[in-house]
């Protein structure tokens, strides 16, 4: 139980600072997978994903590093050695969003080291991927992994906790489906 609490606050801490850090809910659950997962569909963030279970979803006001107020979106799902989280944001002019400073943000946040990260894209949108390790107060170590992208002046972050200790051959096919399942269902704004 303590570890389940552990990780809660660690994809709390991050999930606040992470979206926040970018610039420092009608949803619905549409179907079954052939093994229990389900597709998240959020109508207002315009993207669907696959996740082991239905998410809780929220939303929390934000101010970026000029004072200007806006609104991040979430959902999210925890298992006791895994979590799952989906952010998005939308900003607008003279915000401007950077892809190093989203992932220097993320890995100061949660106390972590970057441990690779990669240019990608999605349906022709840029994006990033990090492998960031980290530590919580506790001492507990996680590997996080996380994906931005920035589609039309809205950005998108995905993040994959697990413990350190959850053996690869596990972590990583999940990881790998929750993220290569995330789809825009048209772009945002």
């Amino acid at each position: 139980m303590q570890t389940k609490q552990v990780t809660a606050k660690l994809m709390l801490r991050a999930a606040s600072a992470l979206l926040f850090l970018a610039i420092s809910p009608a949803t619905g659950i549409v179907g079954q997978t052939h093994d229990d997962w389900i597709k998240y569909n959020s109508t207002e963030g315009h993207y669907s994903v696959l996740l082991p279970a239905q998410p809780t979803v929220g939303s929390q006001e934000a101010s970026s590093s000029d004072g200007r107020k806006f609104t991040q979106y979430k959902a999210g799902f925890q298992t006791a050695d895994m979590s799952y989280l989906i952010g998005y944001f939308d900003y607008q002019a003279p915000t401007i969003f950077t892809f190093d400073k989203a992932r220097d943000g993320m890995v100061t946040a949660v106390n972590g080291t970057l441990v690779n990260e990669r240019s990608i894209t999605l349906s022709g949108f840029p994006g990033r991927e990090l492998r960031i390790n980290a530590k919580d107060e506790a001492g507990i170590e996680y590997d996080m992994r996380a994906r931005f992208y920035d589609v039309n002046q809205r950005i998108y972050v995905l993040q994959f906790f697990a413990l350190k200790s959850t053996p690869l051959e596990i972590a990583d096919p999940k990881a790998a489906r929750y993220f290569d399942s995330f789809q825009l269902s048209s772009p945002s704004n």
